[in-house]
């Protein structure tokens, strides 16, 4: 896309010159950008292994100083003759204080002991504890025998992570029932069953060796930890808890089967992309594990590749505006040269153009007096393709609803359009046929189309599948639909203009068979009745007097049955008809302006032309219905004028005779001229209220203005408002405004 741009634009010459030079200056900022990305990145990643390799031999030479001083403080302890009293001899209960102080002050030189015991095979003796002495049984400690009774898989100056009931439990609020300790331990000797008879047992408090595993660097997101050679969690993580089997893990797993005492390795850990780095350690075969999301590593390598690229894109948008800029600097000078050049090969075109049409069109209206030889140089003149003493084909296209087509485009939009159309036509029939396009008129593009031999077009399928696509391709691009007519075939160009005539006269064929219509002319000699249409003089006459009676809906229904039995006639018959019809409706329509003193606007002329531009029957009739309902309206529109002027009189004589009682709608419509029923009737319909309501309304109307506003007595204005009956006239006074008339007229003082 961007190439076609660049070649459409007028600055072409310069823009080819000067954006090879832009996109190779990119390429080369890009790979450079690339290149030092890597580089940094390598060098992130070399300085984090470095920095965490650090940290991991920091780690593990505490890990080798605490196991240094754990085993120097049991072999110490163990050649302490205090202590050896505890493992081989027994101890009386007055001697309890010695010894408990002689085991509490080993725990306060070091303070990483969280516990001490010492195990005679007996008893056990534990500081800090509330009792100094334990069997097997009472010690709460049970995990410690479980140790001491496997000395295959726990051996002397091992070491083993373990849960302790907290002795602090119950005193200290909120302390947690069980803490976890690193048990050191110490045999001096062993029976024959595998228990251990005396040993020292050190309990290494867990918070100190997590502070002794604790990152120097303290980097974004690390995580160090310890595992056994099984995989065991030996330390505090932030993701798994203590004593988690990690073994299943694939780093783990590669960490396990490496030779390598240390190393590093990119793997993806709990679903995030991380650098991991590893090493074993001295004392108890532990190994050192520490990870680092990837993200964190290369954070700022990522933020300067951001600003290079921004770099790049800023580049990239100044030098493509500085492109266009120089190019148009260049390109002036020799603009106009050009454009110069390019009307006058465009005027060139279509002068050519023009000319071809003007030859082709001259062809079809020479009646055959063109000479062979003459067609002959005209055609190789022209590009024509065609074989004049070959068999043609004549494929008119109708542009449909052409007046809709006129008011939507300009004229010269409409070229362009057909131009297009000519296109289309091109593009699908060209690879099968010679031909040639000639538009013949405004509303129509006509296919000059050279075929083997004679034969019945409508009898091609492939020509009529051909047909059909133009049709659907015409419709898809340019947004309007055609009808297609074709020819006869005949022997030889001269034939031409006495078939394009019949074929346009085949073309107003689409009266009948609608918008895009396909017509052949051996169809329509075969279905299209040429004589005169005959049906009886009944169903004008129900026509004509249905229009008078102002029945429309049923000048409707007769004119359909009409146009009905006529569509198996010709087009020149049908059209006869409609010109009847017409002017029978111009005669009803005339009767109805003299029988209601109304004036209908019609122009038979202007409808007339108006009726000879339609290009179906449906239109034609549609438009029929539209001029009835319109007959309608103003029919019914005189009607009411009459209805409410008459009304209008009925109300005045209400008003003027109101004090009569005799005043009814008899009376009324004795004066008017009319029946009683019929009055009635027309007075409720307008009115929605019968005639006698509405007298005795006004009369209560003005009965009430005459109690509110007069001195006269309540009988005086009963005989003043029309009322015969005192009793009647009470009851609907009442009924109106709820209370009596006087009860009215003292209300009407007191507001007043």
């Amino acid at each position: 896309m961007f190439k076609k741009f660049v070649l459409k634009n007028p600055y072409q010459l310069f823009l080819t010159i000067l954006l090879p030079f832009l996109v190779s200056t990119v390429l080369l900022l890009f790979l450079q950008s690339s290149l030092l990305n890597r580089n940094f990145e390598k060098f992130a990643l070399s300085q984090v292994y470095h920095q965490q390799m650090t940290d991991l031999q920091n780690t593990s030479q505490n890990v080798s100083v605490l196991e240094q001083t754990a085993k120097s403080v049991s072999t110490t302890a163990f050649f302490d003759d205090v202590i050896k009293d505890l493992l081989y001899t027994d101890v009386g209960p007055d001697d309890y204080f010695k010894y408990q102080n002689k085991l509490q002050s080993y725990k306060n030189i070091y303070p990483f002991l969280q516990s001490i015991y010492v195990y005679n095979g007996e008893h056990i003796h534990a500081v800090p504890r509330p009792e100094f002495v334990y069997d097997r049984k009472s010690f709460d400690d049970k995990g410690i025998f479980t140790i001491l009774d496997d000395i295959k898989n726990n051996k002397s100056h091992s070491i083993v992570l373990r849960q302790i009931p907290n002795v602090l439990a119950g005193i200290s609020t909120g302390a947690p029932q069980s803490i976890y300790v690193y048990s050191y331990l110490f045999f001096d000797s062993q029976v024959s069953s595998g228990k251990v008879n005396e040993a020292i047992i050190l309990n290494i408090s867990a918070d100190w060796i997590k502070q002794s595993i604790q990152p120097q660097s303290g980097g974004s997101g690390n995580r160090i930890f310890v595992i056994s050679s099984h995989g065991q969690l030996l330390s505090d993580d932030a993701v798994h808890p203590l004593l988690s089997d990690l073994h299943g893990q694939a780093y783990i797993e590669q960490i396990n089967g490496s030779k390598d005492p240390a190393g590093s390795m990119r793997m993806d850990v709990d679903g995030v992309d991380s650098f991991i780095t590893y090493t074993s350690t001295d004392a108890f075969d532990w190994k050192l594990v520490s990870i680092t999301p990837y993200r964190y590593i290369v954070k700022d390598v990522e933020k300067m590749k951001e600003k290079t690229y921004l770099f790049v894109l800023l580049f990239i948008v100044g030098s493509i505006l500085l492109s266009f800029y120089f190019a148009r600097r260049l390109f002036v000078p020799i603009s106009m040269v050009i454009q110069n050049y390019n009307q006058l090969e465009l005027e060139k075109r279509g002068e050519f153009y023009d000319r071809k049409q003007e030859f082709l069109r001259k062809v079809i209206h020479s009646r055959g007096l063109l000479t062979r030889e003459y067609l002959e140089s005209q055609f190789h003149k022209y590009a024509i393709t065609l074989d004049p003493a070959g068999s043609f084909l004549i494929v008119l296209l109708k542009i449909d609803r052409f007046s809709e087509f006129c008011t939507k485009y300009t004229r010269g939009d409409r070229d362009l359009l057909k131009f297009g159309m000519a296109n289309i036509v091109t593009e699908l029939l060209a690879p099968a046929h010679a031909l040639e396009c000639i538009e013949t008129g405004e509303d129509q593009v006509m296919i000059l189309l050279q075929v083997p031999g004679l034969h019945e077009p409508s009898g091609n399928h492939g020509l009529t599948q051909l047909l059909q696509h133009i049709q659907q391709q015409t419709h898809r691009y340019l947004g309007t639909t055609v009808s297609v007519t074709c020819s006869d075939t005949f022997e030889s160009i001269s034939q031409l203009n006495f078939y394009y005539l019949k074929t346009v006269d085949l073309s107003y064929y689409r009266l009948i068979y609608g918008h895009e219509s396909m017509i052949f002319s051996e169809a329509i000699s075969v279905s299209g009745r040429t004589d005169e249409i005959k049906y009886p003089q009944e169903m004008d006459d129900e026509l004509t007097e249905a229009l008078i009676g102002g029945r429309f809906e049923n000048a409707m229904q007769s004119l359909n049955e009409i146009v009905a039995g006529a569509s198996s006639y010709s087009y020149t018959a049908l059209n006869s008809l409609f010109i009847r019809l017409l002017l029978l409706i111009r005669h009803a329509i005339e009767v109805l302006e003299t029988n209601h003193a109304m004036k209908v606007d019609f122009n038979f002329n202007a409808y007339l032309m108006k009726l000879q531009k339609m290009e179906t029957v449906g239109q034609i009739m549609s438009d029929f219905l539209t001029l009835f309902d319109s007959l309608a309206l103003e029919l019914e529109s005189k009607k009411d004028n009459k209805y409410m002027k008459l009304l209008g009189t009925v109300t005045q004589i209400i008003q003027r005779d109101l004090a009569n009682p005799a005043l009814s709608l008899d009376s009324i419509a004795a004066e008017v001229d009319l029946s009683s029923a019929y009055l009635g009737k027309l007075f409720k319909k307008h009115r929605l209220v019968s005639v006698a309501d509405y007298i005795n309304n006004a009369r209560l109307e003005y009965a009430s203005h005459l109690v509110a506003s007069s001195k006269d007595t309540i009988t005086d204005i009963m005989e003043k408002s029309g009322f015969s009956s005192r009793s009647h006239f009470f009851t609907q006074f009442k009924r109106v405004y709820g209370i009596t008339p006087s009860q009215y007229r003292t209300n009407a003082k007191q507001l007043g």
